[in-house]
């Protein structure tokens, strides 16, 4: 009986799995990277400058590749990455912006995220504040089909009401069957919705 549920379950892991590091590392850091990446997750991860943060996002986005050890794609996974610093079109309204990224990624602008975000969407991009800057990134960044979102310091210029509304979005999304990567010097604000929690 044991014997026959094996199977079924080996085909289920297999299946779950999107990107595994091996021992993967770069010779400027001193630091080996054995992890892996699953559908329905949340990975969080944490520590000082320096720790390895960036190069472990590089790498699983294939930015650069390890000088020792593999990183192993289960499929071909389509990526959404909001990085630490942004550069959106300033000449641009934030409407115009997230509809021209819709545009590209072939999918329909989700009105209600830009609601719940509460994005000013008819003012530029050169006239946001800090926090509405960041908003519209993080509202072009759930744009689009992905496997697998990667998020490096999405709580900056943040305020409460928006890092709540944040959580939430990030609950669908992980129910929708996205996997989803934070990393934050902040870890308390995602601890409880994290399945694993790397500290480099």
């Amino acid at each position: 009986m044991i014997i026959k549920h094996l199977k079924p379950l080996l085909i289920y892991v297999m299946s779950m799995k999107l990107i595994e590091l091996n021992n993967a590392s770069k010779y400027y850091l001193n630091k080996t990277f054995n992890l892996r990446v699953n559908k329905h997750e949340l990975l969080l991860v944490t520590g000082t400058n320096g720790s390895g943060k960036t190069t472990l996002i590089k790498l699983i986005l294939g930015f650069i590749k390890p000088d020792n050890g593999k990183i192993t794609y289960y499929k071909d996974i389509k990526f959404n990455y909001l990085p630490e610093k942004t550069s959106l079109p300033y000449f641009l309204t934030s409407y115009d912006y997230l509809y021209q990224i819709s545009k590209l990624k072939n999918v329909s602008l989700n009105l209600k995220l830009l609601v719940d975000l509460d994005i000013p969407l008819y003012k530029k991009i050169a006239h946001l504040s800090k926090g509405n800057y960041q908003r519209v990134a993080i509202a072009s960044t759930f744009i689009g089909n992905s496997d697998l979102i990667i998020l490096d310091e999405p709580l900056s210029g943040l305020d409460t009401k928006t890092v709540n509304t944040l959580k939430r979005i990030i609950i669908k999304l992980k129910e929708e069957g996205k996997s989803i990567i934070i990393s934050t010097h902040n870890p308390k604000v995602f601890e409880k919705l994290a399945t694993y929690h790397l500290k480099l």
